[in-house]
């Protein structure tokens, strides 16, 4: 079988391109005959490029490609206020990959995210018929409401998403997403995930949350999961399955490479592939003297109350390699 993975990034997060790719192949080579990694380039270095191309030739099967793709985000003229870097857009241009690639499943990933554990599984499950899969986001609720979306149908993070290639090109999905964030950038938040959400609104399944680990399923503990969200659709099973079973961890709103403000088990992924990724000698950061005092007191409270080392207990458990 041949997995194949979607990327993008431009030069301020080739680090995080490189830790990211490097966590897919360790999980994913020995699992399949073929990894792809296809980078949409937003404006990556030739120095940077080859450094991943060479960290990919530690894999026998693994393959690295990319599609410059910075004149084509000039489609995307959107006035939305947060200021997000236009490289954000990039997924909306996989049709690229087609005419000379051969993909029918194609799993995007957002770089600010660690695989560990194979997803093989996610090739081969039925999409029912569905364009996409993904987890559902913890502004689910509030997103659909804003965005007129039925609150019959899902509202997922897009940093995960399974993606049934013919189907979204028979659903013209590139050309009608991009068009949505062209007319209508007033009511975007988060600009290519709400209008993703809102075109293919009747084309998404739902994902468990272990494909998705974003920081609020971390916090190991169910009833405060369920405060934090007010729609969290996830029954114990599936949570618990996420707890100890975790696939892809996603630093979704935190810097991996600072030491403030991620969760005890992300930070424990973090050191494990920083360690073995050819970006280790990449120095980590508290980015200001403010955020310094703050992990202080975060990391103190966690050792008073014993949270580091239940979270320590929990991930050997679930990792008994």
């Amino acid at each position: 079988m041949t997995a194949d993975f979607l990327f993008v990034a431009n030069d301020k997060y080739a680090k995080n391109l490189g830790i990211c790719t490097y966590s897919v192949m360790h999980n994913m080579c020995h699992a399949v005959d073929q990894v792809r990694l296809f980078v949409m380039d937003c404006g990556i270095t030739e120095e940077n490029i080859a450094k991943l191309k060479k960290q990919a030739e530690q894999f026998d099967n693994a393959e690295i490609i990319f599609f410059n793709i910075e004149r084509k985000l000039n489609d995307i003229v959107p006035k939305v206020p947060n200021n997000w870097n236009r490289a954000i857009y990039g997924r909306l241009f996989l049709t690229e990959i087609l005419p000379e690639y051969d993909v029918k499943r194609l799993i995007y990933l957002d770089c600010d995210l660690l695989m560990d554990r194979p997803v093989t599984e996610l090739f081969t499950m039925s999409l029912e018929g569905k364009c996409i899969g993904g987890v559902s986001d913890s502004e689910s609720l509030k997103r659909r409401k804003a965005l007129g979306i039925s609150l019959e149908n899902p509202y997922i993070n897009s940093g995960v998403l399974v993606i049934d290639t013919a189907r979204w090109v028979d659903l013209n999905a590139s050309e009608r997403v991009i068009d949505y964030i062209n007319s209508y950038p007033d009511k975007l938040i988060y600009p290519d995930q709400d209008a993703i959400n809102f075109i293919l609104s009747d084309e998404i399944k739902v994902l468990e949350p272990r494909y998705n680990m974003l920081w609020m399923i971390c916090e190991r503990d169910i009833d405060k999961i369920q405060m934090y969200s007010e729609d969290y659709i996830y029954n114990d099973g599936q949570t618990r399955r996420a707890l100890y079973h975790g696939c892809i961890y996603h630093y979704a709103g935190q810097d991996m490479w600072s030491f403030y403000g991620i969760a005890p088990a992300h930070e424990m992924i973090f050191q494990k592939y920083h360690k073995l990724c050819d970006w280790r000698d990449e120095k980590r950061h508290f980015g200001n003297f403010k955020n310094f005092m703050l992990w202080s007191m975060v990391t103190c409270k966690r050792i008073l109350i014993g949270e580091l080392k239940l979270t320590r207990k929990k991930m050997k458990e679930a990792y008994p390699d």
